[in-house]
């Protein structure tokens, strides 16, 4: 057993990682589409990190999402994704999220037992249009717009709570200083030096105010490849997907780790970082004061982006260049970042919030 494994027994991160994603058949999905939900159509298989996702397409070409989730994820965080996406339907119908499809029952959400005796959620939706942005043009407008999205879904989603959301999760900004235990599987010791750092840095300028900090349930994932957009016009924002690493924490880390994001290939990685920073201004305020903790948590974003792989390459060794393919153009972001001292990097996201 490796170092990794040994420290994962004892809570390094999150236990819905740990679990692999356990295969159901493109039968078995087109069986639950129809037993459950009344659709008959084609399942086709979609990767997810850690559960079992199928694109089912109706004879018409109707096209519905359906996932059927890790084992180890408690029933309760389920429903907090479900009644979250149908609380943010009504609050703010603008919104481009995926709608949830209720079973016959009229469930949001129901369990079934897979074929190896676990026990597992499904939740059927709207399968979002447009590509993800990641393999779109981009632009400062689009940057922007992204931005103003992240705000408008921080606002409907403030008056939703749940007695799940403050469940431990790897991806939660809260428990950063979790990495540290992933840090001993980085040979090269200059990379490993900067990403203890950066946890350093994190732990210093957060963590001893982070209760003071407006908190409230976030979507966390806003990334690239849960972000669509129209396939003609790019800078147009068609869907916000992947509820999955919701989690009642400070506001500001949702922003951070969409800054963090938008970075992709831009060479100016603080220009890339004030669109996002301008747009949301536009739907939400910001204090000066937050500005540098914003910066910081979008760093510790991108350190976890480069942990959290690695830990679970080492749990999953058969996964380990899918789980790390990305890791290179991380570095990159990283490397690009550095290349702007601190303190005018925070200076510029403060003039991008004026």
């Amino acid at each position: 057993m490796s170092a990794i494994q040994k420290n994962s027994k004892i809570g390094v991160l999150g236990a819905e990682l740990e679990t692999a994603s356990v295969p159901v058949s493109s039968e078995q999905a087109q069986q639950i589409a129809c037993d459950h939900y009344g659709l008959s159509g084609r399942a086709t298989w979609l990767w997810g990190e850690k559960d079992s996702n199928f694109r089912v397409t109706l004879e018409d070409g109707t096209p519905y999402l359906l996932k059927i989730l890790n084992p180890a994820e408690d029933p309760l965080v389920t429903s907090m994704h479900s009644l979250a996406l149908l609380h943010v339907e009504e609050v703010d119908p603008g919104i481009p999220t995926q709608r949830v499809i209720l079973t016959r029952e009229g469930a949001a959400d129901f369990r079934f037992v897979a074929d190896d005796g676990t026990e597992r959620g499904v939740r059927m939706v709207t399968f979002a249009p447009g590509v993800a942005q990641r393999t779109a043009p981009q632009s400062p407008l689009q940057r922007r717009r992204v931005g103003a999205m992240l705000g408008r879904l921080q606002k409907a989603l403030k008056g939703f709570s749940h007695e799940a959301a403050s469940h431990r999760i790897s991806w939660d900004l809260k428990h950063a200083a979790g990495m540290r235990e992933v840090l001993p599987t980085f040979a090269d010791v200059h990379q490993r030096t900067r990403l203890e750092n950066a946890i350093d840095e994190f732990e210093e300028a957060v963590m001893p105010i982070m209760n003071t900090l407006d908190a409230q349930v976030i979507h966390n994932d806003f990334n690239m490849e849960n972000i669509l957009v129209d396939t003609t016009a790019p800078d147009t924002i068609t869907g916000i997907i992947d509820f999955g690493d919701m989690v009642h924490a400070p506001t500001l880390f949702d922003v951070g780790v969409a800054a963090a994001y938008q970075i992709g290939d831009e060479p100016d990685a603080i220009k890339a970082m004030c669109d996002l920073i301008a747009g949301y201004r536009s739907e939400c305020s910001l204090s000066d004061a937050e500005i540098p903790l914003i910066y910081k948590a979008a760093v510790m974003r991108l350190v976890m982006r480069l942990c959290i792989p690695r830990w679970r390459a080492q749990l999953f060794p058969e996964h380990a260049q899918r789980l790390t393919m990305p890791s290179a153009g991380v570095w990159a972001q990283l490397a690009r970042l550095d290349a702007i001292p601190g303190n005018v990097a925070i200076e510029r996201l403060r003039e991008a919030n004026r």
